[in-house]
């Protein structure tokens, strides 16, 4: 199955259900069958740090979305 044909099943499901596929799909590369490149875990790491110490604000999934419904 193509990128694209999967991306056109995903379109028609339920918000519900698309939130449901991105949580799996957030878990999926996130376990440790996933391999990260040391460039990404090194930016994770960074992004991490930017949370904990005040330097970066994260923002809500609201008005992260809210952004791309326009």
């Amino acid at each position: 199955m193509s990128i694209q044909a999967i991306k056109d099943e995903v379109i028609v499901l339920s918000k519900a259900e698309q939130a449901e596929l991105m949580h799996f799909m957030i878990e999926l590369l996130a376990s440790d069958s996933a391999q990260l490149s040391d460039e990404w875990q090194e930016e994770l790491e960074r992004r991490e740090a930017a949370l904990e110490n005040g330097t970066s604000v994260g923002r809500s999934a609201q008005e992260v979305l809210a952004k791309y419904k326009k």
